[in-house]
């Protein structure tokens, strides 16, 4: 018998199997389908899933409706792929501090549910993952754990005593020398990750950096294992390092400076290396200490473990963000417009899990950041589909809404092209072809 984290709905006009044989069809028509491609909505669609996989899509009047498939009513809703977070870290209560001892399965799994009652049905978790992470994974490739789909980069490096060892303790690898790192990037190697993380990253000169020629040592070592690597990043030099040694995406946005050169943006766009600007871990130094209404969400109390809430809460009260930090903020909003408009490509990360980030609702709320930053909606829900399986290099199976793709959805009940906050209106969410129960994903 099969372990299954979450249960199929049985309420609404929800079927209640999980779809094991390509002869279990269902259609879903007559909703606005916004596909994750960046092209013009489709009115009165159909998309019909068979098994795990989309087998067709396109308008009522040019797919036909397979005999016996369950048909589901979408008049009055849109249908997009489920979201995608590049930039979270599990096993955390997402509450006041990030705690290594609170990590355990029944935490990585708890938050891995979280994200599905958000609409997230993929993350990266990226650097600060350990065994009970990588048990999961394969628990659910194997299809005995149905959870939001897992991508992890196991431990990540960082240079001894470097960030983000001062929150993290030892779980971010801390090579010496170029050889040490090597070896690293191979025992990473053995456990088929399907990514790699190098914090490079000062906090300003508080603390050290990775050095060039370990950085090196790591991309050398991970192109020979044909593994992508993803840095979190904050100044100019350090970005144009990794991207002339190979790196395949970023974290967070440059921060240090706005005078970067077109050339350099026109390569990273030919080149398609996805940032994730993270713009909303900034903007938690001061988000709830001015909004603290935010913390009244109903989401917030459905979602979370009882206690974090308040304990943010109190937490907040002392919140201020310095100036130096809300203008390296902004910084980072006018770098991210500027990058997007020279076409490359902005996904969306969260951070969720690290200190009083929580999972999920914050994947939200960097959206709404990437709109005050210049983006359109339709650009923002490209980053969100889209640009997630080109980071994660899955753009063949996931996505967008097209045949032969996974049946990952997200149907929600008001038009996100007109207010982002839409993609919070959530009717139903579809995870390898099977509806899930919203309600089950509680805490409470």
């Amino acid at each position: 018998m099969k372990r299954l984290s979450l249960f199929c709905v049985s309420a609404l006009w929800f079927a209640a199997c999980k779809p094991s044989e390509e002869s279990n069809v269902k259609a879903i028509v007559g909703a606005v389908l916004i596909d994750g491609t960046g092209g013009a909505p489709i009115s009165d669609s159909v998309v019909v899933v068979a098994g795990s996989k989309i087998r067709s899509v396109g308008t009522r009047a040019n797919v036909p409706i397979p005999a016996g498939s369950e048909k589901i009513d979408g008049r009055g809703r849109f249908l997009l792929p489920g979201l995608i977070d590049l930039h979270v870290h599990l096993g955390s209560t997402g509450g006041p501090g990030f705690r290594a001892a609170d990590y355990s399965r029944e935490r990585v799994e708890r938050n891995l549910n979280q994200y599905l009652y958000f609409g997230i049905t993929s993350v990266r978790s990226i650097g600060t993952e350990r065994d009970a992470g990588l048990e999961i994974r394969k628990d659910q490739r194997d299809g005995n754990l149905l959870t939001a789909r897992l991508f992890t980069c196991g431990r990540g490096f960082t240079a001894p005593g470097g960030h983000p060892s001062q929150e993290v303790g030892d779980i971010a690898r801390q090579p010496a020398t170029p050889e040490e790192a090597r070896t690293q990037v191979t025992e990473l190697a053995a456990q088929q990750v399907d990514g790699i993380k190098i914090w490079v990253d000062d906090l300003g000169g508080k603390a050290p950096k990775v050095k060039q020629p370990v950085i090196e040592a790591i991309l050398d070592e991970a192109r020979k294992h044909k593994i992508p690597v993803t840095a979190h990043i904050h100044s100019l030099a350090d970005t144009m390092h990794l991207v002339e040694n190979g790196a395949a995406g970023f974290l967070h946005m440059v921060r240090d400076m706005e005078n970067v050169d077109p050339a350099f943006i026109s390569r990273l766009r030919d080149l398609q290396i996805p940032f994730a600007p993270t713009l909303v871990r900034q903007e938690l130094g001061w988000l709830y200490a001015e909004h603290p209404e935010r913390l009244d969400d109903p989401d917030a109390a459905n979602a979370f473990e009882p206690g974090v809430i308040a304990a943010i809460r109190e937490q907040a009260k002392s919140q201020t963000g310095s100036a130096g930090a809300r203008e390296l903020f902004d910084r980072a909003k006018r770098n991210t417009r500027k990058f997007a408009a020279g076409g490359v490509p902005i996904g969306v990360g969260s951070d969720g899990g690290s200190s009083i980030d929580l999972p999920g609702l914050m994947t939200h709320r960097e959206m709404e950041l990437l709109i005050e930053s210049g983006m359109s909606p339709m650009e923002v829900i490209v980053a969100a589909t889209r640009t997630g399986a080109l980071a994660l290099k899955k753009l063949e199976e996931m996505g967008t809404i097209e045949p032969g793709k996974k049946a990952d959805l997200l149907l929600v009940t008001a038009n996100p092209l007109e207010d982002i906050r839409n993609l919070r209106k959530i009717q139903a969410t579809m995870l390898d072809g099977q509806w899930l129960d919203r309600a089950r994903l509680k805490m409470k």
